[in-house]
């Protein structure tokens, strides 16, 4: 008679054996014989009843090791990224001091080369909490906030990344009006992400992330001249008639689902 072992690596044959393939035939097995031995203790003996019995609850080798193996690969990409933000978080400090010190010294511009360590730290920050945004947005909606805020964190960060190679090293005009441009990036920012993770209410997010990024984007492109400041201000009713056309539209598209009484009866029902 066939024994598990042999079951496992029929199914398993031209397989890539590797490390994982080995964990999850291991754990198989054990699992195999565990329920045997249940089987067993129950009062029945026939080996071959017993083989066929314990064989048809795992049917699925093939397809229940493919998400094992991702699930593994998932694990060991977390445990990297964990030691890479740890280790990484050092090194980067030192490269950005080594580059800083050398960029000082070849050009004498002390004036500006310090933007070299506040973006470099920003920057990483910003990768940082991207890493726990993911995460955080893989748990419970009741923990989605906390990854709002971190987004929100994240933009700004960029934001300032910006404004201090535009004002620092760049020396351009205007450099203040990237700030309200990343006001604006905020906003567009979170209501992607309630769009995306489909989170309740978010048209609620849209009808006040409209009007409140128009000002700002209002003072971005009058100040750029790319508008004129007059008639420019009627971004600002125009951001409230966009508010009443999503309500609108809302309000239209929620007509096409009708109440049936014998729908939710047989709802109840089942």
């Amino acid at each position: 008679m066939k024994s598990f072992i042999d079951y496992i690596e029929e199914t398993f044959q031209g397989e890539k054996d590797d490390g994982t393939l080995y964990r999850y035939k291991r754990m198989v097995m054990d699992r195999m014989t565990e329920r045997a031995n249940e089987i067993t203790h129950a009062g029945l003996q026939d080996e071959q009843v017993l083989y066929d019995l314990v064989v048809s609850e795992f049917p699925r080798l093939k397809e229940n090791y493919k998400k094992f193996s991702a699930e593994e690969r998932a694990k060991k990409r977390e445990k990297f990224l964990n030691k890479f933000m740890i280790f990484g978080t050092v090194g980067l400090i030192l490269a950005l001091v080594i580059v800083y010190l050398a960029v000082s010294f070849l050009t004498d511009a002390w004036r500006s080369t310090w933007v070299i360590i506040v973006d470099g730290i920003l920057a990483w920050v910003v990768f940082i909490m991207s890493v726990f945004i993911r995460r955080v947005s893989g748990m419970r909606r009741i923990f989605h906030p906390i990854a709002r805020v971190l987004l929100g964190i994240s933009v700004m960060c960029v934001t300032t990344v910006l404004f201090l190679i535009s004002m620092a090293v760049l020396h351009l005009p205007n450099s203040w009006l990237i700030y309200p441009f990343g006001v604006t990036m905020i906003y567009v920012a979170d209501a992607i992400y309630a769009t995306v993770t489909k989170q309740k209410l978010r048209i609620i997010n849209y009808l006040i992330y409209i009007p409140a990024a128009m000002p700002m984007l209002y003072v971005f492109l009058g100040a750029l001249d790319i508008i004129p400041w007059h008639p420019g201000w009627l971004l600002m009713p125009l951001a409230v008639l966009i508010d009443l056309i999503i309500v609108f539209a809302k309000m239209m598209s929620n007509k096409k689902y009708k109440y049936k009484p014998e729908v939710d009866a047989a709802w109840n029902e089942n």
